[in-house]
């Protein structure tokens, strides 16, 4: 298996609005995918969520407007996860039903040659932070006790890690030991997360996760001083997944081809202490 992970694209319905008031996000996308046309042999397309900034129907939209024709010249199917950004209850009820109900996104998307995605919804209405439902995680545990022949990917939007910053850690995916009893022994070969706007390894019950590079913007984990900030690239990773061995993860970032300043060494953003602390009392626990 091939797969070409994008994540955290943060699509506005307007198309005039921007992220942090700079940022045309869908330029971004654009730019990503142009950077992306002489990729071959891939067998799926995976969007680990915060697919939108506003959870608009026109956002969504926007959204597939531009990936499914990109998808379809790859001749790979579509598999978009939800974020904390995203509402799952659009999506599902005016894009893509979810395969139990359209309020939560968890679906089996097969692939040709015998692998098979499974995408788990982490979002938490109106919060930052990521969760789990015990009926998800017994349906993860349905689909998993039946084996597919080429191995399974599990895609979600919150990483099953511990994140490199404070506020990243306020928004982590709680109940990680009950996610890990699940997987033990299970045929994932690897969990694909984003949220985190940076490329990132770990593993749960021994299986690699990666996080991939945000499009929207790209998390400078190693800031210098108490400050957390973005800077104005963007990111996309490939998975291959041969018939041995551990998976080969490669990433690459650029600058954000929709950055209205063009300025890359200046930050989309930079939260303060403070700042954290304000975000964290919004949308953390």
């Amino acid at each position: 298996m091939r797969i070409l992970h994008l994540t955290d694209t943060h699509l506005y319905g307007d198309p005039a609005a921007r992220h942090y008031g700079r940022i045309d996000t869908a330029a971004a996308l654009r730019g990503v995918l142009a950077r992306l046309q002489g990729l071959r042999d891939i067998d799926a397309v995976v969007h680990t969520g915060d697919a939108s900034e506003d959870g608009t129907v026109e956002s969504y939209r926007r959204l597939h407007e531009i990936l499914d024709p990109f998808a379809a010249g790859l001749d790979a199917p579509l598999a978009v996860v939800m974020g904390n950004h995203d509402v799952s209850t659009i999506y599902g009820e005016e894009i893509a039903p979810g395969q139990r109900v359209t309020a939560r996104q968890d679906r089996v998307v097969e692939l040709p040659g015998g692998g098979r995605l499974v995408l788990l919804d982490t979002s938490v209405p109106g919060a930052g932070y990521g969760h789990l439902e015990a009926e998800q995680l017994h349906w993860l545990s349905d689909v998993l006790a039946e084996t597919a022949p080429a191995g399974t990917v599990l895609a979600l939007h919150h990483p099953p890690l511990i994140a490199a910053t404070p506020l990243q850690r306020a928004l982590d995916l709680d109940g990680l030991a009950e996610l890990g009893t699940v997987l033990e022994g299970s045929d994932v070969r690897i969990v694909l997360a984003g949220h985190y706007h940076h490329a990132m390894t770990g593993s749960i019950a021994g299986i690699p996760v990666h996080v991939g590079p945000g499009v929207a913007n790209v998390v400078d984990p190693l800031t210098q001083g108490a400050d957390e900030q973005a800077l104005a690239l963007s990111g996309a990773s490939v998975i291959e997944l041969g018939d041995d061995g551990p998976p080969q993860v490669l990433s690459a970032v650029h600058p954000n081809l929709g950055d209205s300043l063009e300025e890359v060494e200046r930050p989309v953003y930079s939260f303060s202490p403070e700042d954290v602390s304000r975000i964290v009392a919004a949308a953390g626990r």
